[in-house]
């Protein structure tokens, strides 16, 4: 703001910032409505999720038409489709 009047800004919400956890559950409110619509098991921090399904060929085609269907960027270097065992989550 300023003299009162609003301003846009040219810089984003810096990650791991106050605010981030916040929009991200804004944001991602249709993936939560999505998922649980299929009747997929699924768990989500902020923008980390991870999406519980039977096969290999389930992963790779909900990691497709998830990203499709609600136009998200996902971080190919981050994002994966791989067994329990081989994943870290927040952690642990």
């Amino acid at each position: 703001m300023e003299n009162g009047v609003l301003q846009p800004t040219k810089k984003e919400t810096p990650q791991g910032g106050n605010l981030s956890p916040l929009l991200s559950n804004i944001m991602l409110n249709e993936l939560d409505k999505e998922l649980e619509a299929r009747g997929l098991n699924f768990v989500r921090y902020a923008d980390d999720c991870l999406i519980m399904v039977k096969s290999e060929k389930a992963a790779n085609s909900v990691m497709e038409s998830i990203t499709k269907k609600l136009g998200l960027k996902v971080n190919v270097e981050k994002s994966k489709v791989a067994r329990p065992d081989d994943i870290k989550y927040l952690g642990f």
